[in-house]
């Protein structure tokens, strides 16, 4: 009896640390430019875009080499956000899920 009140107050702490990480982590952004600075993407840690911008050269290129810098951009935002979300994860890695 007393184990399972002990599994529901660790459940309980751990939804509410990873509460605590999902506020934390759509606070925090990442900013990444295409090869060429054609694009540039702002991103949460929780990986939804907050702002593309582009520069205003971006008409003296092709659709398809424009395509190619946002796709670019948006996978190294993307890449960087993951990475900074694992280093914000990373305090979490001592919980331990609690056994049925």
């Amino acid at each position: 009896m007393f184990d399972k009140l002990g599994q529901l107050k660790d459940l309980w702490k751990l939804k509410s640390q990873m509460e605590e990480l999902k506020k934390r982590l759509d606070g925090m952004v990442v900013k990444a430019q295409g090869p060429k600075h054609l694009v540039e993407i702002t991103i949460s840690g929780s990986q939804e875009i907050k702002e593309v911008k582009l520069a205003e050269t971006y008409k003296e290129v092709t659709p398809a080499e424009l395509g190619e810098e946002i796709k670019a951009a948006v996978n190294k935002a993307v890449r960087d956000s993951q990475s900074m979300a694992a280093q914000a994860m990373g305090g979490m890695a001592g919980l331990t899920m609690p056994q049925a």
